[in-house]
């Protein structure tokens, strides 16, 4: 029994190497699969997914940038060559605001003018006259304004001669003529029925010049006196171009000056004698006005800081 077992056992041991070794032959003679193998000679590997070279011409994607969208090709020479050019462009040369429509730089606006007080209920004076602007620039301005004057009696000079027993002492005016410095501090547009678009400005003005004033006696007997004053104005207007070199204006000016008016306790002379010293006063004449501008020359030029 004891050698039956002893003969079992090697024969158990030499299957179990035969086995053993059959499973490593039959390992190494199983077929390549399809993908692995060998490529045939003069061919190069495939690369690894995502490593593919790029085509000829064609530069890699600079990290962060974003790709190409299929079907799409890169620039061409001469669009690569504009962008060049547009490169070089500084932000000067790009012009983001639209010009203005009109210009005033240097050119020289003729207006006649019409204007009436508004503040005195004894004698409203009617005004004609004229300025000339010469601008220096689109926003600053120098004037000469001349004016002549046609008096209004009102009703209420006799009223108030009524109610005081004596008439008040007033003055017409005959003319002054002013320098003036103006100032546009608004510019803009506005459209008109959805159809017409119109350019129009507000300005300040300021000036200084001299009038010549008479008195209106009480009684038409007595000799009247002239006065010549030093006035000054300010006042603020608009400007409404209806073409490059037309517009209307309407305006508010207040004009002030120290006048000399006939004294309230002259009695009554002699005609031909001398009047008497007046009494002086302070006049505030507040005035509304209205004028055509019409520019001169009439055509303008843009000029560009290149």
């Amino acid at each position: 029994m004891r050698r039956f077992d002893g003969r079992a056992s090697l024969v158990a041991l030499c299957a179990a190497a035969f086995l053993c070794g059959y499973v490593r032959t039959a390992r190494a003679q199983e077929p390549t699969p399809p993908a692995s193998e060998p490529a045939p000679p003069g061919s190069e590997p495939s690369p690894p997914p995502g490593n593919e070279p790029s085509p000829p011409g064609a530069e890699p994607t600079a990290p962060g940038s974003e790709p190409t969208p299929p079907g799409q090709t890169g620039a061409t020479t001469a669009e690569q060559g504009e962008k060049g050019k547009l490169g070089s462009i500084s932000l000067r040369d790009i012009v983001t605001v639209p010009r203005r429509p009109i210009l005033k730089y240097h050119r020289v606006e003729f207006i006649p003018t019409y204007n009436t007080t508004i503040n005195n209920s004894l004698y409203r004076h009617h005004g004609f006259g004229g300025v000339i602007n010469f601008f220096l620039s689109e926003t600053l301005n120098l004037g000469l304004e001349g004016t002549y004057y046609v008096p209004q009696q009102q009703e209420h000079y006799f009223l108030r001669g009524l109610d005081d027993r004596i008439l008040p002492s007033v003055n017409r005016y005959q003319w002054s003529a002013n320098l003036n410095f103006g100032y546009v501090p608004f510019y803009g547009k506005f459209a008109l029925f959805d159809r017409w678009i119109f350019q129009w400005e507000g300005y300040v003005q300021a000036g200084l010049g001299v009038i010549q004033t008479e008195w209106i006696t009480r009684d038409p007997a007595d000799r009247s006196a002239t006065n010549y004053d030093i006035q000054w104005h300010v006042d603020i207007g608009t400007r409404l171009f209806l073409t490059k070199w037309l517009a209307i204006h309407a305006y508010l000016k207040d004009y002030m000056f120290v006048d000399s008016l006939e004294p309230a306790s002259r009695g009554s002379a002699v005609g031909s004698a001398p009047p008497p010293k007046g009494d002086s006063n302070f006049i505030q004449n507040l005035v509304f006005g209205v004028g055509v501008g019409m520019f001169m020359p009439t055509g303008f030029e843009y000029k560009y800081t290149r």
